[in-house]
């Protein structure tokens, strides 16, 4: 299951613990922002986003690496996705 997180902090922040070796695709839009990361990506725990993880753009998790990529697929069609470097 795909669980869409949008100024959901707490609950946000709450399923990256509970799901250690899930997954999160940031729906940022352009051509380099849609990006595909595990969780605990040191991009997506940077001091510089805490109390902001889900604020300026959708975040989708999933402990189904292959459900999050059917979602990034359809929700980043005009510009694409691709995986993060650092935790691929």
């Amino acid at each position: 299951m795909v669980r869409r997180f949008k100024n959901e902090e707490e609950a946000y922040e709450k399923w990256c613990k509970e799901h250690e070796n899930g997954y999160i695709f940031n729906n940022a839009g352009g051509k380099t922002g849609n990006v595909l990361h595990l969780v605990g990506c040191r991009h997506l725990t940077s001091a510089r986003f805490i109390g902001k993880y889900t604020k300026c753009y959708p975040k989708y998790c999933s402990d189904n690496l292959n459900e999050l990529i059917e979602k990034a697929d359809k929700v980043s069609q005009q510009y694409g996705w691709r995986q993060c470097k650092a935790c691929f």
